[in-house]
């Protein structure tokens, strides 16, 4: 499903009056890797989008996984100005490649610049309520890791990756492991004064994700 969904990108696909397209495909470290360019385009525009790395798994030992990264955060194009982050754009982008991963597949999503997924996760919020967290579950990832601190020299900057369930299982693991943070986040922010936009932003999200949080 991985690589049909880098064909897709490599023949373009329409978005709101523009093209997103693969520019430019390089090797990766090993077989199995490739490096990939994503620009959005028009007739008048061909503009840099977004950096993947994408591994399409070696079974049976290795599942695929997606990295994306170097972000582009305001994209012109048919003579409009798109902010990325919370746009129609970055959920397509979201949306295709986690729909395309297998069961247990991850992603990794790099935030350096998301500064309200930075700032909420620093601050310890459930992922799911953070900016990037709640789109990437809304997609199917239901486990997650902050990669706040890289741990060698390879991993670039912050990253926060996504796994979609191995099995049904997994899923109810992972559910009910979400729900509890969701919970305790809600009740400790009972006891304080809420004025900052970040928590706002957080608690408006827990209305939407309860209804698949299931205890």
């Amino acid at each position: 499903m991985l690589r049909q969904a880098t064909d897709e990108l490599a023949k373009g696909i329409p978005l709101n009056g523009c093209t997103i397209r693969t520019r430019q495909t390089t090797k990766g470290r090993f077989l199995e890797e490739q490096n990939i360019q994503i620009n959005m385009e028009s007739q008048s525009d061909d503009r840099y989008l977004i950096c993947a790395k994408v591994f399409y798994g070696r079974p049976p030992a290795y599942a695929p996984w997606v990295e994306l990264f170097n972000i582009e955060e305001r994209i012109v194009c048919n003579g409009q100005t798109t902010e990325y982050f919370d746009s129609q754009v970055e959920n397509f982008i979201l949306q295709h490649f986690i729909a395309s991963l297998e069961p247990g597949a991850r992603i990794f999503v790099e935030y350096y610049n998301d500064h309200e997924t930075r700032k909420q996760l620093g601050m310890g919020y459930p992922v799911v309520l953070t900016r990037l967290g709640h789109k990437m579950f809304h997609h199917g990832c239901t486990w997650f890791k902050d990669w706040y601190f890289p741990e060698g020299y390879l991993e670039g900057n912050q990253k926060l990756q996504g796994e979609k369930p191995l099995h049904a299982r997994a899923r109810e693991r992972h559910i009910r492991m979400a729900h509890a943070e969701v919970m305790a986040f809600v009740e400790k922010l009972k006891t304080q004064d809420v004025h900052d936009d970040y928590s706002r932003s957080a608690l408006a999200r827990v209305a939407s994700v309860m209804t698949e949080l299931c205890p």
